[in-house]
């Protein structure tokens, strides 16, 4: 088994190759989307912030899944990703009512767990579908490379990585992660694509 830092670098390293793919698909959507209008383009860290939200809401469920938050678990979660925090965006999103800290999340009673868990993808809905929306489009615009695949790849060894650093693989965080990457990414990105391929028809 590896040791905790292995997984630490091997999520990270994961994560920088995702990071590496979204700045790419983004910069593709922008070029194409606002050729005519180069004052309408935007910040790459904003699709950057918003894949952060989504990856720790995916890693986060993940954690609860089996009702111990492990402090590598939080570690790793907290410390992988750069450009957003996802505790930060629910306190907003929810006007104050989810104010929580990474620290404190594994205090929080089975009931509070629970409801958190059942209430991230509703909050994170349009968030998913800003995010999704321009790399989608990019990705219909090439034929030879199946993006979303890529992306997977790197999500699934990040989570992986979350899976084994508490020393316990779990089937309920496999079945987690798998749920919240369909309902969050894979199949809004593959309704996206189509819908614009058949606009481009």
């Amino acid at each position: 088994m590896l040791a905790g830092r292995q997984y630490f670098t091997r999520a990270e390293q994961a994560y920088d190759r995702a990071v590496a793919l979204i700045r790419s698909l983004d910069e593709t959507f922008q070029s194409d989307a606002f050729r005519d209008d180069p004052g309408e383009r935007y910040d790459s860290t904003v699709t950057l912030y918003q894949f952060d939200v989504i990856l720790q809401a995916i890693l986060l469920q993940m954690a609860l899944s089996d009702g111990v938050f492990h402090r590598m678990e939080r570690r790793l979660i907290d410390r992988i990703t750069r450009y957003g925090d996802l505790l930060v965006y629910l306190r907003k999103a929810t006007d104050g009512a989810l104010t929580l800290s990474w620290e404190k999340i594994d205090g929080l009673s089975a009931e509070t767990k629970q409801e958190l868990s059942q209430r991230l993808p509703g909050i994170l809905e349009r968030t998913c579908n800003s995010f999704v929306h321009p790399l989608a489009v990019a990705d219909g615009m090439v034929d030879s490379v199946d993006f979303l695949e890529k992306l997977e790849n790197e999500l699934q060894e990040i989570a992986l990585s979350l899976s084994n650093i508490d020393g316990v693989r779990r089937e309920s965080e496999r079945s987690a992660y798998l749920e919240m990457l369909e309902h969050l990414l894979t199949r809004r990105w593959k309704q996206m694509k189509a819908v614009s391929l058949e606009q481009e028809a």
